[in-house]
């Protein structure tokens, strides 16, 4: 290691943990603090107490799975705080392959979402965040979302590791889920605006990030409507939904199963996860598009939910995807790696697909040292 410039007295590795997950705590208080004068601030503070917190179930394990170069560890420079330690990405792989512990897909692509935000805030500058009181709620929804997840993590998969902080962490919950009168009173304050526009020709949609009904239309598709939130700020799209059935595999009802909030049969109460919304529709839906010929892959990788199935149909006129249920992309064979998947055509020729995206960038870095 390089020369410190800041002694702290040794701590046990015990004592390490318990200092990082407290850290992390102090974080999140400070992010949810600065929501009426510094809210940016919020996602900075929010992001690095999520970083702290796979760095806390790291070191449950061994402490030298938050080194960022493990091969180079010392227990003596450890004990005082002098290392360089992982981000979130290789946290999560670390996570994934050595402890057989992944974190949830829908989870890591939320962290990295706000690691996007939170790198933009300090390295450059955030376009989204303008006015004041649009900044905090578009903060506040970014943290409900992740701590959404966080959530999870701390009192259901990790409990057991997190157990001596399961007070804490509903003082958290408590507060957080406090800021939706926040969003309940500025959705208040527009309404009339939202309304005006609507009697002048606007169509309002319900908004997919802080569920208020102020998403003004922006653009009209064959998928849905593209819109941007009065409220948060936020810009999305609303997917034109389907009205198509598949039978269940339980009691052999049709039921419309495009839908994010189905968790069972709405007729016998089967329970219906992911793959099994995958395993009937292999069984209904069993032909691509018109660029499709006989015998090519017909279900494709969906590169917005990046579940790990191919998880992509065509339904209905479109690729739609039964995980996240995202529709109207285009699916083809990447000419790089050769999977099946959606994504931006473009992208993919010229580059690649988000299956070999991280191989593609290796190779371009090494042909060009």
């Amino acid at each position: 290691m390089g020369r410190s410039f800041i002694s702290q007295k040794k701590q046990t590795k015990e004592e390490m943990f318990h200092a990082v997950v407290k850290n992390a705590i102090d974080f999140i208080d400070a992010s949810i603090d600065d929501l009426d004068k510094r809210p940016k601030n919020g996602i900075v503070d929010f992001y690095t107490a999520i970083e702290l917190f796979l760095k806390a179930r790291l070191m449950e394990e061994h402490w030298t799975l938050i080194l960022a170069k493990p091969d180079s560890a010392n227990l003596q420079s450890f004990s005082v705080g002098d290392f360089h330690s992982v981000y979130l990405e290789e946290a999560a792989k670390r996570l994934k392959d050595i402890l057989g512990d992944p974190i949830p897909e829908s989870a890591l692509k939320n962290f990295k979402t706000l690691g996007e935000h939170r790198n933009q805030i300090v390295h450059f500058s955030h376009t989204d965040y303008t006015d004041a009181a649009g900044t905090k709620a578009g903060v506040v929804v970014e943290q409900w979302h992740a701590w959404y997840y966080l959530y999870e993590l701390l009192t259901n998969k990790w409990k057991s590791i997190f157990i001596a902080y399961q007070e804490e962490i509903e003082r958290l919950n408590n507060r957080m889920m406090r800021q939706k009168e926040f969003i309940q009173a500025r959705y208040k304050e527009l309404e009339k605006a939202i309304s005006d526009k609507v009697k002048a020709g606007a169509t309002v949609v319900p908004c997919n990030n802080c569920l208020m009904k102020s998403g003004i239309a922006t653009a009209r598709h064959a998928w849905g409507i593209d819109y941007q939130c009065e409220v948060c700020h936020d810009k999305g799209t609303v997917i034109r939904p389907t009205n198509e059935k598949i039978p269940c595999n339980s009691c052999g009802n049709e039921f419309e199963f495009f839908n994010k909030e189905l968790t069972a049969c709405p007729h016998c109460g089967e329970s219906m996860d992911t793959d099994k919304l995958i395993s009937l529709c292999k069984k209904k839906y069993t032909e691509g598009d018109a660029w499709w010929e006989e015998g090519a892959p017909h279900i494709a990788h969906c590169h917005s939910c990046e579940h790990p199935k191919p998880s992509v149909f065509y339904i209905d006129g479109m690729w739609s995807c039964v995980s996240c249920f995202d529709r109207g992309w285009q699916a083809t064979c990447c000419p790089h790696c050769d999977e099946f998947v959606t994504g931006d055509m473009e992208r993919i020729k010229y580059f690649a697909c988000f299956k070999c995206e991280d191989e593609r960038r290796r190779e371009i870095l090494a042909g060009s040292m």
